[in-house]
């Protein structure tokens, strides 16, 4: 998709629904945290883009046109959605759900992260969790993984790696 607008445009399109709610630069202007005159100049801008008079103007006031208040009405519902669509995606970030699919070598999982499940489903209850447990490399995108826990650097330097604890290295044999 190519894009149709830039933030000006996307800007002026929310200044001047502000201006038809409050029937006034100056008002919209105040709630925007803008100039009465950088009000007016992007609704201007606008104006002189579609080719079409939005607002009837005088000295003392500023009336939606027909035209006006035709696009009004599709842009405040657009901006609706645009609101809608935030709210609808933050809710999800705040309540994380779906699969999550991990990697982990045999002996870390099943002494480190396999008691660690049972707290985590209780927490997250719609995340589902597969646990891959393996020595073996995965390869994130061609196998659907989502993370992985290595005991060793990581020689991709296109994934981002973080330490989850310093543990020491020992050997242990038998008398």
């Amino acid at each position: 998709m190519q894009r149709l607008f830039d933030d000006l445009q996307l800007g002026s399109i929310e200044l001047f629904c502000l201006a038809a709610e409050a029937g006034s630069f100056t008002a919209a202007a105040l709630v925007a945290g803008v100039t009465p005159a950088a009000e007016s100049r992007s609704v201007s801008r606008m104006e002189e883009r579609l080719g079409v008079r939005l607002f009837a103007r005088t000295t003392r006031s500023v009336k939606l046109t027909d035209s006006g208040r035709r696009y009004y009405e599709e842009c405040r519902q657009a901006l609706a959605q645009l609101v809608e669509a935030q709210r609808e995606v933050m809710g999800q970030q705040q309540q994380p759900s779906g699969t999550l699919r991990i990697s982990i070598p045999t002996t870390y999982g099943h002494h480190r992260i396999l008691p660690l499940l049972p707290a985590f489903r209780a927490r997250f209850p719609d995340v589902k969790v597969q646990v891959h447990i393996s020595n073996r490399n995965i390869d994130f995108v061609g196998e659907g993984y989502d993370m992985a826990i290595r005991v060793r650097a990581i020689p991709d330097s296109g994934l981002i790696a973080r330490p989850l604890e310093d543990a020491a290295l020992v050997m242990i044999a038998s008398p």
